[in-house]
């Protein structure tokens, strides 16, 4: 498993299946929201991945957008 190839997948399908609300309502992650991401992530890298090593790989992304969304939110209670 390459970590920056699964970390880029990643970064490009977490908003797409936090949008789907037929997972959920998009505000948390959660077990519905990771073994969609895990399916689609195996099936663009054309393996599986470990489930335990792609969770981690997961939570550093979650841990950094929610991070960014905490920045954005702050600076809109800023800006008068």
């Amino acid at each position: 498993m390459d970590r920056v190839e699964v970390d880029e997948i990643i970064a490009r399908l977490l908003p797409q299946v936090l949008a789907d609300r037929e997972l959920g309502n998009g505000r948390s992650f959660t077990e519905r929201h990771f073994h969609r991401i895990w399916a689609l992530a195996c099936l663009q890298l054309g393996e599986c991945i470990d489930e335990a090593d792609f969770a981690t790989c997961v939570h550093d992304q979650l841990a950094r957008q929610m991070l960014q969304s905490r920045e954005v939110a702050g600076a809109s209670k800023i800006t008068p």
